[in-house]
């Protein structure tokens, strides 16, 4: 979202920098990359921004708002899945459209120095308040099974997503970040059958990243059976 005071310069150099990392990568792009893919000096540059970093800074809060075209899609839906779906996505889209590259570094900058991204702001209170009331619904009429706290579901959800998005990153998009979300969040709320459109296939890719541990736990657990039938006899 372009900033209110941007002008046709600073959005330039804004847009030109984004671009690169997303090619190439935060730590890969120099300011002399940028300099010269935007056609401006380093005075120009130091003119709008301080530093590389700070070109990040609008990347630094995820869009928990809604517009008021998708409040009403929410609100005028008797699905509740689809409900909280049309919420969630729009933090996978905005994960996969900044990319894995900015993503990474969006995650390094909060360890190192806690620009707070995770941060519970007043869009995500709303935000929230509205996931409870929609899980409670869903609950109510079937469409969840999971008669859990609705506060402590939307909890889990939101620390899901964020899981997703860091392993999404971490293994550069290997996965389908929005297949393997759907069908956790279908598993977490244990979505009615009649309202699932995920199945274990779009988890495969996800999964294959935890194989080695998956079977070293069967190994382990094959072990202790042996042994135990070994006590035995």
């Amino acid at each position: 979202m372009p900033e209110g005071n941007e002008n046709d310069t600073k959005r330039l150099i804004r847009e030109t920098a984004t671009r690169l990392f997303r090619e190439k990568s935060f730590e890969a792009v120099t300011l002399s990359d940028i300099c010269k893919a935007s056609g401006i000096n380093k005075h120009t540059f130091y003119y709008y921004y301080k530093s590389k970093d700070e070109l990040l800074k609008k990347f630094y809060c995820f869009p928990w708002s809604l517009t008021a075209a998708e409040a009403t899609a929410i609100l005028t839906s008797d699905n509740c899945v689809d409900q909280i779906w049309l919420i969630i996505d729009k933090y996978i889209d905005y994960t996969k459209t900044t990319g894995v590259h900015i993503i990474r570094q969006i995650l390094i900058k909060n360890l190192t120095h806690d620009v707070g991204t995770f941060h519970i702001s007043d869009e995500m209170r709303e935000i929230s308040k509205l996931e409870i009331s929609i899980i409670k619904k869903g609950q109510q009429n079937g469409q969840f099974h999971n008669t859990s706290d609705p506060r402590v579901l939307v909890v889990l959800l939101h620390q899901v997503l964020h899981s997703m998005g860091l392993m999404w990153a971490i293994f550069h998009g290997e996965f389908d970040l929005s297949k393997s979300a759907r069908f956790l969040l279908e598993n977490l709320l244990d979505v009615d059958a009649s309202y699932r459109m995920t199945n274990e296939k779009d988890l495969d890719t996800f999964m294959d990243l935890f194989k080695g541990m998956i079977q070293t736990n069967q190994t382990h657990h094959s072990s202790d059976s042996d042994t135990t039938k070994h006590s035995k006899s």
